[in-house]
């Protein structure tokens, strides 16, 4: 599946113990935690650098996470 959007910091899980900053792919269609293929799903450089800009990417959604195999920056 392919997603344009872009990518916030944005607290997420609010009031449970799993509450915590993430960046999120925020898309036509909803919102979704952004996570890179084989990436820490909590603290990876390569997902936080994207933040404040907009994005073109592909993977596929798992537990309202976008799990991203490739993507490009559409604009900064």
């Amino acid at each position: 599946m392919i997603l344009e959007g872009r990518v916030v910091r944005k607290r997420i899980n609010v009031g449970s113990k799993s509450e915590h900053e993430a960046a999120v792919l925020i898309a036509p269609d909803g919102e979704y935690k952004l996570r890179v293929k084989g990436g820490h799903p909590f603290a990876d450089p390569e997902v936080q650098a994207l933040v404040g800009k907009q994005i073109r990417a592909e993977g596929f959604v798992s537990a309202n996470q976008f799990i991203m195999e490739r993507y490009q920056i559409v604009s900064e």
